[in-house]
């Protein structure tokens, strides 16, 4: 990307002539003002943004305050140090004159005040050196006039009506800006949809048991948030005298471990027949199975652990430490947050045209930022009689775990094909009263704001029919606070001085 700007502007010049004024034999000073033009630049490298506007340069005199501004174009932040090596090229390509600058005069500013050397017309470039990025920007004409006399006026008074946000402003917000170009974008359709936990991913964590979760054994019960692994205790409930018990269920499988251990020697003596043998057996196999059920067994004590089933976040908490828990009664919600499941509710003839391989992009309910997902998992095989759609799931990965179960959100879903024009990212569009509006970065602290005609989108880049042209710098982050910009009855500007 290597992109340019580049406005002349009407620049006041004040010219001081001497006059001699007859009485008293004084001199007084009569201040002229002659309107030149300045020339203002912005380009965009890939690696940084170059804001810079200079005045006429005169042979052998100085030039008056250039103020470089200097953007990383990865995180939108002014450079903050660094060197800046700014070299005047003749027609041959030899150097004319030199001036390095070993630091910003204040974050994202270089300033200079170069003598201009002969006259001519030379190439300018700047080259910077710095922690967080090396770059190179070329003025290829830059013209000295031979003197004050040369520099031709004014042509026209300088056009208004961009929106102004300085770089003062920009540097201190999430912003950032990329430009629109033409590109593949494939056919989609736009549909709602739910972010839900995969099958096996969430699980509903009851008492089997009646019991009292004792606040002294259950002080390190995890509460919601807490990631939990699979085994791991959850809650620790007491023994209650009520049928059905955790202590009843032991009691009885002591019982009858000692009924059959009794048996056992009475058969071996001849006392009983082999049927009550294995009738005792049987009702201790019976009993022990039932306590495995419930997590418990042998070396169990009296108390029952409530453990995870599965790994992953709790997601509710359902009882007090110190409260009597009832059999049933759910204790947590546990999921496991590192995959989720997007369904979509797609109308019944866009499912039959997706492809089968389709993946499909996201935003969550009230944010901006896409999201990918990493497969289809299931199309369904019957259409809602209501809303006539047919939900299909998607696979998205989680590992962050920004994404939320419950979470509502906007997909875009491919529905074959494509088509080729000038694009841009969809995060760049803003609904602005439901008519679709990008803003457009002319220069480094102007903004246009375009009313669009969309085509395309795939939920990433949409389609641009009407409204901005290939190479043009679109806002993708920082929108909403040029378009506040744009409503102020007073410019949030107001003009700086460097």
């Amino acid at each position: 990307m290597n992109t340019q700007t580049v406005r002349r502007s009407a620049l006041p010049a004040l010219l001081l002539s001497a006059a001699l004024l007859a009485g008293c034999g004084g001199e007084e000073a009569a201040e002229a003002e002659t309107e030149h033009e300045s020339t203002v630049v912005t380009q965009w490298n890939g690696a940084t943004e170059l804001f810079l506007e200079y005045p006429p340069l005169v042979a052998g005199e100085k030039t008056g305050n250039w103020a470089i501004h200097l953007t990383e174009m990865r995180g939108f932040k002014p450079i903050t140090s660094g060197s800046l090596a700014v070299r005047f090229l003749n027609a041959a390509g030899r150097e004319a004159a030199k001036f390095d600058i070993p630091a910003p005069a204040r974050n994202g500013i270089f300033l200079l005040d170069p003598p201009a050397p002969p006259a001519g017309t030379y190439r300018v470039e700047l080259a910077l050196r710095s922690p967080q990025a090396t770059s190179s920007h070329v003025l290829p004409e830059v013209r000295v006039y031979p003197n004050e006399a040369a520099i031709p006026d004014a042509a026209a008074e300088e056009a208004g009506g961009g929106i102004s946000f300085l770089k003062e402003q920009q540097w201190v917000i999430d912003f950032a800006v990329e430009p629109a170009s033409e590109r593949e974008v494939t056919r989609s359709v736009s549909a709602p949809g739910e972010i839900v936990p995969v099958d096996g991913g969430q699980a509903l964590v009851s008492a089997p048991v009646s019991g009292i979760a004792s606040a002294e054994a259950n002080r390190s019960a995890p509460s919601i948030g807490s990631f939990v692994r699979a085994g791991q205790v959850l809650a620790v409930l007491s023994p209650t005298a009520e049928e059905g018990g955790y202590a009843r269920i032991r009691e009885n499988q002591e019982r009858l471990a000692r009924e059959a251990a009794r048996a056992r020697r009475l058969w071996d003596a001849g006392s009983i027949p082999r049927k009550r043998l294995q009738e005792a057996e049987h009702e201790l196999a019976v009993a022990r199975a039932e306590a495995r059920a419930m997590g418990g067994g042998p070396d169990a004590d009296y108390r029952y652990r409530v453990k995870a089933p599965i790994s992953g976040v709790v997601t509710a908490r359902g009882f007090i430490p110190g409260g009597r828990v009832a059999a049933g009664e759910p204790l947590f919600t546990v999921v496991d947050p590192r995959t989720v499941w997007v369904r979509v509710q797609l109308p019944a003839p866009e499912a039959s045209r997706m492809p089968r391989d389709a993946r499909a992009t996201f935003t969550v309910e009230g944010d901006t930022r896409t999201h990918p997902t990493s497969r289809m998992v299931s199309i369904g095989s019957a259409v809602d009689p209501e809303s006539r759609t047919v939900p299909v799931v998607f696979a998205a990965d989680n590992a962050a775990g920004t994404l939320r179960i419950g979470e509502y959100v906007r997909a875009s879903v491919p529905s074959g094909g494509s088509t080729r024009g000038v694009a841009i990212p969809t995060r760049a569009i803003v609904d602005d009263g439901g008519i679709p509006v990008a803003y457009v970065q002319t220069e480094g602290e102007t903004f246009e704001r375009r009313r669009l005609r969309v085509g395309e989108s795939d939920g990433t880049v949409t389609e641009v029919l009407e409204g901005i042209k290939p190479g043009e710098m679109v806002v993708t982050t920082g929108a909403y606070q040029v378009r506040l910009a744009s409503m102020s009855n007073t410019p949030m500007s107001g003009g700086h001085a460097h």
